[in-house]
C-alpha cells in the first residue's frame, strides 16, 4: 500500500499558521491546512461551538481531510478576486490533485448566500490519484464524540441536537472515532465532498453551479479599480484587495456586524497563557472596518455596522453604558472560561472561550461610532440624520463620562486608570459630533459640546505629554511608552508635524520598535509572560511616518511587514520577527485594517509629493 504523506502533528513546533488559508460565508469561517484539512470551524455562526478544533487540539479538537494517499508537497492559492482556496498537491510530474475549497455564497437576497456548508472540490491532472477523505468531527470544542450513522456516500454525525452531514464520492466506512472514504479521482472528472451543518445537503443546486455562483458573488462585491483606497493604493494591489476579502469574511450578513476574528486562544507567544476568543463583535474593531470599507466603497456595509451600532447605543437606559464586546447578534457574550481538555495550539494553554472584556468599560467606543457616523454622512447624510437623537446622546455620555479611569484600548486586566488613548477618543467623539452638529443645523448643543473638547484636549497636551521622554504616554501622569499615542495625530488632535508628534513618533521607533515591528508598550500590564510584535501598531507606525513626510522609512518598514503576510496574504494578530513565526489570532481584522490605512496613506503622501 503507498505510504500516508507525513503531516506535521498540529501540536508540534513545526505548525505554523502560515499554512492556513480562511474560507466563510459571512456568518462563520474555516481554516483548512496546506494539508488539506479542515482544523478550525464552528458551525452554523462564528461565536459557536467548535466542530473541528485540531488547531487547538491534536488528539481530541476534530477534523475533515482531504490528501493524496502518496507523498507530496502542497501549497494554496485563492481564485483571484474571491474567497474561493485553492491546495495544489504535487505528485510527481504532471500528476497532481487540486481541492477547491468553499462556502456557498450568492446574490443579496437569495437561498445561497450563508448556506451553513463547506463544498470541496477534488480534480485530478495528468493520471488518476488516489486520495483518503477523513471525517473526524467533535462538537462542543471537543468535548463530544458523536454517534455516526452510515449509508453509502452519506454519514450523518450526532450529538443530542447538534448535526453534521457528510458526502463524500465512495462509500464511508468507521474507523477509530470517525470516518473514512477512500477512492480515486481520475482526469477530466471532478469528484466533490461536503460537509453541512443541521441537515442533509440537498442535490440542487449542483456543487458545480454553487461554486460557480459563489466565484460570482465574490468577483462582484470586491470594490472597483476606482474606488478612492483601490486608486489611490493601485500599486499594492494584492495586499489591499486580499485585506478587503478577509475583512468581508468577518463579516456577519445577518446583523451588518464584524468580528474581530474567526478564532479563540491561538497565543500571543508560544506556551504562554495570553490566550483570548476573538469571535464577538468589538465596537472598535468594527468601527475601523466600517471605516475603511467607506474608503472602498462599500457604503452599505458601512451604513449597516453604523446603523447596528447606534442601534445598541438607543438601547442603554439613562445613566447605562454601552458594552464594548457583542455577540453578532447584539448580546452579551457569555461568560470567560477556560476548556482544560484541550491542549491548545502548539501547547499554549489555556484555550478559553468567552471574553471578560465585554465588562470592561472603554471610553474609546464613543469617538469610533460617532467617527463612523461622520465618515457615512459624506455619502448619506439623511441615514445619519435619522439617528441624531442616538448621535447626541452619544455625544452627552461622552461628556459624563470622559474623566473617567477606563481599561483603554488593550483591555488591561489590572486597575482602571486614565488612559490617553481613551481621552483622545472622547475628544475624536465630540469633535465629530460638532461637525454632525453643524452639518444637521443642531445648534443648542454645539456649545456645551466644545467646552467639554477643549478641556480634553488641555488635559491630553499637559498630562499626557511627558517632557522628559518627549512623547505622548500611556495614561495622565505616568511616563510609559504605549504606541496607542500615535493615533494622537492620526485622529486630529495635532497636525502630523508638530513637534510633539515627531518626539513621539521617534520615541516609539527608538523604544518600543525593532526595525517596523512594534510592542504595544512598556512596563508591567498585570499578565505573564511576553508577547510579540503587535501588526496594527506596526502599520500605525508606518501611517504615522507617512504623514509626517517621512516617507523613506515609512516604504522601508511597509516593505517588511508585506513580506511577513502568509503564502495567502493573510496577517495575524502578532508576530515574532526573530522565529519569523505569526502569533495569535488568525487572521485578525485589526491587522488588516492597519493594511488599509497604511497603504491608502503612503498611496496619498506619496501622490501629493
Amino acid at each position: 500500500m503507498a505510504l500516508t504523506p507525513p503531516v506535521s502533528p498540529i501540536g508540534s513546533a513545526a505548525v505554523s499558521l502560515n499554512d492556513y488559508g480562511l474560507i466563510g460565508n459571512e456568518k462563520t469561517g474555516a481554516l483548512i491546512s496546506r494539508h488539506g484539512s479542515i482544523d478550525w470551524a464552528c458551525l452554523p455562526r462564528f461565536d459557536s461551538p467548535s466542530v473541528f478544533a485540531r488547531l487547538l487540539g491534536a488528539e481530541n479538537g476534530g477534523f475533515h481531510q482531504v490528501q493524496p494517499h502518496v507523498r507530496y508537497i502542497s501549497h494554496q492559492l485563492y481564485v483571484p478576486g474571491t474567497n474561493v482556496l485553492t491546495t495544489f498537491f504535487e505528485l510527481r510530474r504532471g500528476v497532481s490533485l487540486v481541492l477547491t475549497d468553499f462556502m456557498p455564497m450568492g446574490p443579496p437576497g437569495s437561498t445561497i448566500g450563508g448556506d451553513p456548508r463547506i463544498i470541496r472540490r477534488l480534480v485530478a491532472r495528468g493520471a488518476p490519484v488516489e486520495v483518503r477523505i477523513e471525517a473526524d468531527p467533535r462538537f462542543d470544542y471537543g468535548r463530544s464524540v458523536p454517534h455516526w450513522t452510515l449509508s453509502k456516500e452519506l454519514a450523518a454525525a450526532q450529538s443530542g441536537a447538534a448535526r453534521l452531514y457528510f458526502t463524500a464520492p465512495w462509500p464511508w466506512r468507521g474507523e477509530n472515532a470517525g470516518v473514512v472514504a477512500l477512492g480515486k479521482v481520475a482526469p477530466g472528472r471532478p469528484e466533490f465532498a461536503q460537509v453541512r451543518w443541521g441537515d442533509a445537503p440537498a442535490l440542487e443546486p449542483s456543487e458545480s453551479t454553487l461554486l460557480s455562483v459563489t466565484d460570482a458573488y465574490w468577483r462582484g462585491w470586491v470594490s472597483p479599480s476606482d474606488a478612492p483606497l483601490r486608486r489611490v493604493a493601485a500599486r499594492w494591489h494584492p495586499w489591499v484587495e486580499r485585506s478587503e476579502l478577509v475583512l468581508k469574511l468577518l463579516s456577519h450578513a445577518d446583523s451588518g456586524v464584524f468580528v474581530a476574528a474567526p478564532t479563540t486562544s491561538l497565543p500571543e507567544w508560544p506556551g504562554g497563557g495570553r490566550n483570548w476568543d476573538y469571535r464577538y463583535v468589538w465596537i472598535r474593531d468594527a468601527a475601523f472596518t466600517a471605516q475603511v470599507f467607506l474608503l472602498l466603497g462599500h457604503v452599505g456595509e458601512a451604513r449597516a455596522y453604523v446603523g447596528w451600532a447606534l442601534d445598541r447605543a438607543a438601547e442603554v437606559r439613562d445613566g447605562g453604558e454601552l458594552r464594548t464586546v457583542y455577540t453578532v447578534d447584539g448580546g452579551a457574550p457569555p461568560a470567560e472560561v477556560e476548556l482544560p481538555h484541550l491542549a491548545g495550539y502548539r501547547d499554549s494553554r489555556p484555550v478559553r472561550v468567552g471574553n471578560a472584556a465585554a465588562d470592561q468599560r472603554q471610553l474609546d467606543i464613543y469617538g469610533e461610532i460617532l467617527d463612523s457616523a461622520r465618515l457615512l454622512e459624506h455619502v448619506d447624510p439623511a441615514f445619519v440624520r435619522d439617528r441624531w437623537a442616538t448621535i447626541e446622546w452619544l455625544a452627552q455620555r461622552t461628556v459624563d463620562l470622559w474623566s473617567l479611569p477606563d481599561s483603554g484600548i488593550w483591555e488591561f486586566r489590572t486597575r482602571p486608570a486614565q488612559y490617553v488613548h481613551s481621552k483622545l477618543m472622547c475628544w475624536v467623539a465630540l469633535d465629530r459630533a460638532i461637525q454632525l452638529a453643524q452639518a444637521f443645523g443642531k445648534t443648542d448643543p454645539i456649545d456645551r459640546w466644545r467646552r467639554a473638547a477643549e478641556e480634553i484636549r488641555a488635559a491630553i497636551l499637559s498630562r499626557g505629554y511627558d517632557d522628559r521622554l518627549g512623547a505622548f504616554v500611556q495614561a495622565f501622569d505616568h511616563p510609559v511608552l504605549d504606541a496607542s499615542a500615535l493615533r494622537i495625530s492620526l485622529d486630529g488632535l495635532l497636525p502630523a508635524n508638530d513637534p510633539r508628534v515627531l518626539s513621539t513618533i521617534a520615541a516609539v521607533e527608538q523604544t518600543l520598535a525593532r526595525g517596523a515591528f512594534v510592542q504595544r508598550y512598556t512596563g508591567d500590564d498585570g499578565l505573564a509572560g511576553p508577547e510579540g510584535s503587535f501588526l496594527l501598531c506596526s502599520f500605525w507606525l508606518v501611517e504615522s511616518l507617512a504623514k509626517s513626510g517621512q516617507m523613506e522609512r515609512a516604504l522601508e518598514h511597509w516593505r517588511t511587514l508585506l513580506d511577513i503576510a502568509n503564502p495567502l496574504l493573510l496577517f495575524s494578530e502578532q508576530f515574532d520577527p526573530v522565529a519569523k513565526e505569526p502569533l495569535g489570532n488568525f487572521p485578525q481584522a485589526f491587522t488588516h485594517i492597519g493594511v488599509l490605512r497604511a497603504a491608502f496613506a503612503l498611496g496619498l503622501m506619496s501622490t501629493e509629493a
